[in-house]
């Protein structure tokens, strides 16, 4: 059993790493020695973190060793949330190698970010640096996205995932569709008949490892309606709102 401290605690941790999402951990260097010998040679390292006292689980990679102490481990922030697992609990946490028989490589993933402002910057090329570094994915989660762009943060959701709700993640093909729902005021002629609003992104193709990933766009076509917030102040309520409704699902 182990004690999870966040990664921006680990020695070797500098300010503005961790800006590319990573689900890697650092083991100690003794328990990864252990660990090694229940891994064939070009095996991935993929294994369990497990919260004992929620009993949550998520399936991470395994990073360099750390030689500090042999009782702790260091986890990306956003695994710790998706565990439910708090620095300052008495809660430990166990390791185990990941079942991966059993699990397909992802084929298709869907996104739908929760910030309408993502649609305002290079989508693509933003998710390509969020998503390079993962192993796995899991439909339903909720994952941090930064835009270098606007030096900010934003969530995304993983709406759907195939050929299963878990797939690992390596180098070759995989479709990418990003979900827009936002709507935003559109000025329509008081004299012509109302006229759908359409959100495009352009299909394109996304370089993943060493080949390249194909995105596509799910466009959602809405009436546009009268007597509406402007497009900046419906921007600022959605964002508000999705904030409010990840940190509250982080506290529970």
């Amino acid at each position: 059993m182990f004690i999870a401290k966040s990664l921006v605690f680990y020695p070797g941790y500098i300010q503005g790493d961790g800006q590319e999402l990573s689900d890697e951990i650092i083991l100690p260097s003794y328990h990864l020695n252990k660990l090694m010998e229940h891994f064939e040679d070009n095996e991935m390292l993929l294994v369990d973190i497990t919260n004992r006292d929620k009993e949550l689980s998520y399936m991470v990679a395994i990073s360099t060793p750390h030689h500090e102490d042999k009782n702790t481990i260091y986890v990306p922030q956003w695994i710790l949330d998706m565990i439910a697992y708090e620095d300052a609990s008495d809660a430990v946490c166990t390791i185990r190698k990941a079942a991966i028989d059993d699990i397909p490589v992802a084929t298709k993933i869907a996104i739908r970010p929760l910030d309408p402002i993502a649609f305002d910057t290079d989508i693509l090329s933003c998710f390509e640096k969020t998503l390079m570094n993962l192993h796995s994915i899991k439909e339903g989660i909720i994952i941090p996205v930064q835009l270098p762009e606007l030096g900010i943060m934003i969530y995304a959701q993983i709406e759907k995932v195939e050929p299963s709700p878990i797939s690992r993640i390596i180098n070759g093909e995989v479709d990418v569709e990003f979900i827009n729902e936002f709507t935003f005021n559109v000025p329509v002629d008081a004299m012509a008949p109302p006229q759908p609003a359409n959100e495009v992104v352009e299909n394109t193709e996304m370089c993943w490892g060493s080949e390249p990933i194909e995105a596509s766009n799910t466009n959602k076509v809405v009436e546009p309606l009268a007597h509406q917030p402007s497009a900046e102040e419906r921007r600022q309520q959605v964002r508000d709102s999705w904030l409010k409704r990840f940190d509250k699902s982080a506290n529970h």
